[in-house]
């Protein structure tokens, strides 16, 4: 792709209510009374205009790069109702950690009251004006795991119009992730709720099946057929009955969604595919399934995206770079892998936390998630919500990535901007074609390694050598212009069939023996810029064609190389041989 200038565009919010919403809760945790809140005006990131910001018949952004505006967003403020306090911290962790064992046995369901409405969807649009509010309620939902059954505490989130009813477009259950607990994510149900007009559940299941039924654990087959037989049953039994429970009056919509997040997306679309193989495909009412930085560890995945790819029901990827707490992407790559070409699958958030998704439904959980896996940056989450929000919405729309109306899109690394956030389209490495790549690079930006410290005017000069090898010149100035030199030659040869991956040695010839220690990570089609970095992550190069280049290029390449797995702190890398050669008399 080439860069471009940021374009400003318009923001939609498919939810039509422009005064103050009230959102009625009963507390998450269950054995409170209900809270009534009232919501105030925030900025969050919200999805681009389809008439602004893309060309007629498609939706693909206008441009290289997307930018949102602030708009009004969902966040409580408790009114004087004189509620029950919510859990401490302490609380909050042992009702956790003993969600994560199963040990919290099933609870008194805590219900709301609220009336089902029943509403025929409309082909082409998504069905969310007149949302006023989300109403929580609390009960049991049983699950079929082999043959028997789990049954575990559950939340359940009622989008409610101005009447107080319940016009819901559809169902979504979304699955908290490893280690996790329902009441975590009680800030993203609740604005997948207001903002998809759908009623959301989101279960506990154990991540540990030491004292509950063998299978009762997130990451079993067993259990993912389960999640999968709720939906199979015709008559959506458990389910109703959950939502009944939980205060709902009536018979839940047919049409739903799969989330989750971490394992809990591993969960979601194993659970899609067990359910697209046992429905026929006129009885099919998956829509599609939305991974927050979804991770798969039993096998399932590989077999769930073949399953949903035949019925033509997408998945998606809001994905954070590798990182430990999600196996390193190794679920991202599967999906990319099984990615057709030019198809969309998902963003990647630059510099993103594997806890982005969950943010803001627990403080206490939000400071030791972040200190123990990763900050989550300023403006990550509110994208999260606009690209989820879009895409479930254009799911019940029966739209998608060439026609939709809610989503962001793109191609296949395509550089997108949400506010302070900013992601990449996922798609597949660079193929490199070594005869456009060879010439001369300028490092605008890189690790700095104990040799580089106090260079400038960094250069690298490839050139084609007659054996096949590649000769790599690397030069340089100490601390100023026209400093002591430093150069050094090396060789370098192709070990991958696309190019991207190499092996450079100063010493002696190059290996071509996998898995090379010089990784283009990423490359401008038109070879303007690249990111250079090695299979650990810790080493990173941001190189250009011209020794300088802008500030919103230079802040898009560290965040694709965030993006793109380097892990190590890049800084700028001087090149103030650019202001002689400006000035040069000589100059063409």
């Amino acid at each position: 792709m080439t860069v471009s200038t940021p374009v400003d565009v318009t923001p939609k919010d498919p939810v039509a209510a422009e005064t103050p919403t009230v959102v009625e809760t009963t507390p998450i945790v269950d054995s409170k009374p209900p809270v009534v809140t009232e919501e105030k005006s925030d900025p969050v990131v919200v999805a681009t205009s389809p008439t602004d910001a893309k060309p007629e018949g498609t939706n693909k952004p206008a441009a290289a790069t997307l930018v949102a505006k602030d708009v009004t967003a969902i966040r409580s403020l408790a009114v004087p109702v004189a509620p029950r306090p919510q859990p401490g911290p302490i609380a909050t962790v042992v009702i956790s950690l003993l969600s994560a064992f199963g040990l919290l046995p099933p609870v008194a369901p805590v219900p709301v009251d609220v009336t089902g409405v029943p509403t025929q969807p409309v082909p082409g649009t998504s069905a969310t004006a007149g949302v006023t509010g989300v109403k929580v309620g609390s009960s049991n939902l049983t699950i079929p795991v082999g043959s028997g059954s789990y049954t575990g505490a559950a939340d359940w989130y009622f989008p409610t119009q101005a009447d107080g009813t319940v016009k819901a477009q559809g169902v979504m259950l979304l699955q908290h992730g490893f280690l996790g607990s329902k009441s975590w994510y009680s800030a993203l149900a609740q604005d997948l709720a207001r903002q998809t007009n759908s009623v959301v559940v989101v279960p506990n299941i154990p991540s540990f099946g030491f004292f509950t039924c063998a299978g009762c654990t997130l990451s079993s087959v067993s259990m993912q057929k389960g999640v999968a037989d709720l939906f199979i049953d015709p008559n959506r039994t458990s389910l109703n009955a959950s939502a009944a429970a939980a205060g709902y009056h009536g018979t839940l919509p047919g049409k739903f969604v799969l989330t989750g997040h971490s394992a809990g997306g591993g969960l979601a679309a194993a659970a899609g595919g067990f359910y697209s193989d046992a429905v026929k495909p006129e009885d099919n009412d998956l829509l599609g399934v939305v991974m927050y930085d979804g991770v798969s560890s039993n096998g399932t995945f590989a077999g769930a995206l073949k399953s949903l790819d035949a019925r033509g029901i997408p998945i998606y990827q809001i994905a954070a770079p590798p990182q430990a707490w999600n196996a390193n992407g190794q679920t991202t790559k599967d999906l990319v892998a099984a990615q057709q070409p030019g198809q969309f699958v998902g963003v990647v958030l630059a510099n993103g936390s594997h806890v982005d998704s969950l943010i803001g439904g627990s403080p206490i959980i939000d400071f030791f998630s972040q200190l123990f896996i990763k900050r989550s940056p300023a403006g990550n989450t509110e994208a999260v919500y606009t690209l989820a929000n879009g895409w479930i919405n254009d799911m019940y729309a029966g739209l998608g990535p060439t026609d939709g109306v809610y989503g962001t899109y793109g191609d296949p690394d395509q550089y997108l901007v949400f506010g302070p956030a900013a992601g990449v389209v996922l798609g597949p490495a660079p193929v490199v074609n070594v005869d456009d790549y060879l010439g001369t690079w300028y490092e605008v930006g890189s690790v700095k390694q104990f040799f580089s410290i106090g260079l400038v005017n960094t250069t690298a000069v490839y050139t084609a050598n007659d054996d096949g090898s590649i000769g790599v010149e690397n030069s340089g100035n100490y601390f100023f212009d026209n400093g002591p030199q430093s150069r050094i030659f090396g060789t370098a040869l192709p070990v991958s069939a696309d190019n991207d991956k190499l092996n450079v040695t100063f010493f002696g010839p190059a290996s071509a023996t996998p898995p090379g220690n010089y990784w283009i990570v990423d490359l401008a089609p038109d070879y303007s810029w690249a990111v250079v970095s090695d299979p650990s992550g810790f080493s990173g190069f941001l190189l250009s064609r011209t020794r300088t280049v802008s500030a919103e290029l230079y802040q898009e390449l560290l965040n694709r190389a965030s993006v793109k797995g380097v892990k190590g702190w890049i800084t700028v890398t001087r090149q103030p041989a650019a202001a002689r050669e400006l000035s040069s008399p000589n100059r063409v």
